[in-house]
Order: C-alpha cells, then structure tokens, then sequence
C-alpha cells in the first residue's frame, strides 16, 4: 500500500488509531506480544547510516505477525530526499502467509503521536 493511501486513511482514521494504539499497548501490558530486539544493519562506508528491522507479535483474533524495515540515511536531506524511509510486512499469525506490505514512514509517525 503507497504512503498516499496509507496517509488517506491516517487522516480519517484518528480516533480508530488512538484506539488501536492504546489497545496494544494494554495487550503488551498484559503479555500477549512479543516484541523482540531490534536488529541494525550498519554500513562500514556510511557510518551515519543504517537500516533497522524491527520484529513483534500481537496475539488475539487475529493474530498479527509482522516487521517494520525502516532505514535512516541522513545524508539524504542533503538530496532534498526524506531522511528516513519505512515499510512493514505483516503476516497472518494462523499461516504465517503475508497479507500485507505498507509504507510505515506514516505509520510510525501516527503511533508515536497516539502513544503521547
């Protein structure tokens, strides 16, 4: 999915977000996620630089399996090009079958605003 439908649906979706936010937060209270830690992937030529992979689990109905790929290249403002870029893959938890991959760069910025 492009960041520009992902960006139609954050901009009508807000309260549906905070909720979903607060609700996962709960459930990781709770215990039902795993969220591992997170892997970086540096490059000996770009020191600045560096790709993250972020794995988690939410448990429930439906279970939810994913990994957020986000990488920061600082550098890049330099090119009038985003510093940051993200994608997320999600996995059904049941198969283990992807059903979806999304633009995270405004997934992210919409969690950390609902998590304040």
């Amino acid at each position: 999915m492009s960041g520009t439908n992902v960006r139609d649906i954050i901009q009508t979706s807000r309260a549906e977000i905070f909720d979903r936010v607060r609700d996962t937060y709960l459930a990781h209270h709770r215990g039902d996620t795993i969220n591992p830690d997170s892997y970086f992937l540096r490059f000996p030529e770009k020191p600045n630089a560096r790709i993250i992979a972020l794995p988690a689990l939410l448990r429930g109905t439906p279970g939810v399996a994913g990994i957020k790929w986000i990488s920061s290249f600082p550098d890049n403002v330099t090119r009038n090009v985003p510093r940051a870029s993200a994608a997320l893959l999600l996995n059904d938890f049941e198969t283990g079958y992807p059903f979806a991959c999304l633009e995270a760069a405004q997934i992210s910025a919409a969690r950390t605003a609902a998590s304040a």
